[in-house]
């Protein structure tokens, strides 16, 4: 299956400005780095010939400027200019950026500006509805919104539906790559969960929606992927 995360360009010309960048997209798992450059012209041969969801720009660089490469870009992508001088914002924005970041940029800030970023490009790329697994000789397909939770079991997952369940020979390491980020989550090492079905959460346990109730535990190395995935998605409900 594609990768479903969203493809990030840096393009920088201080590698530690780059390395910070990537550093923060880490932390972000509907992200991933697709290329971090320290030039605009080999930015415009990237982008040329690589897919990129949202770039991350610098403004003042050698050569051609951040905003001179945007005036050229002829493929649509999300654009966030990152750059220590507030003199260039209107300019930015009058390019239909997403957002502009100061330098130098804190963590609260870039996940602002990158979950602006994330809707956008939502909005544009219609994520899957089903998955297929194989299991008993047959080929089964699995709408997502039938899912509730996934268990690992040694070298097998459990799929839990609504209404059935399915095991399969699989990993939940190669399974959480497969689906969309943005409605599951991963919060033990044994339990990828629809983050749809959540009733109520907190840094240890997890309440599901299932026929009944099922509370199944969050894993220490989870829990602030957790406290960042679910708080954005109940104020993004709520709003």
């Amino acid at each position: 299956m594609n990768d479903t995360r969203y493809r990030v360009l840096i393009l920088d010309d201080e590698a530690p400005a780059r390395r910070l960048l990537e550093e923060y997209i880490s932390l972000m798992p509907e992200l991933v780095v697709a290329g971090s450059l320290n030039n605009a012209s080999h930015a415009i041969d990237f982008l040329n010939k690589t897919p990129v969801d949202i770039l991350l720009c610098d403004i003042q660089m050698p050569g051609i400027s951040g905003l001179d490469l945007v005036r050229g870009l002829h493929t649509p992508v999300c654009v966030i200019f990152t750059t220590a001088h507030s003199r260039y914002a209107v300019e930015g924005f009058d390019l239909n950026a997403v957002d502009y970041l100061l330098k130098p940029i804190t963590p609260e800030r870039f996940r602002k500006a990158m979950d602006k970023a994330v809707t956008i490009c939502r909005r544009k790329r219609p994520g899957p509805d089903h998955i297929l697994v194989k299991a008993d000789y047959k080929v089964h397909r699995i709408n997502l919104d039938d899912l509730v939770y996934m268990e690992s079991q040694h070298e097998y997952i459990t799929y839990h539906m609504l209404h059935e369940k399915i095991t399969a020979y699989g990993s939940l390491k190669a399974l959480e790559k497969d689906l969309p980020s943005e409605r599951f989550i991963r919060i033990h090492k044994s339990f990828i969960v629809s983050l749809d079905k959540i009733q109520s959460a907190d840094r240890s346990r997890v309440v599901l929606k299932y026929p009944g109730q099922i509370s199944l535990p969050v894993g220490r190395v989870y829990r602030d992927r957790l406290d960042s995935l679910y708080t954005r998605q109940v104020a993004g409900r709520r709003s």
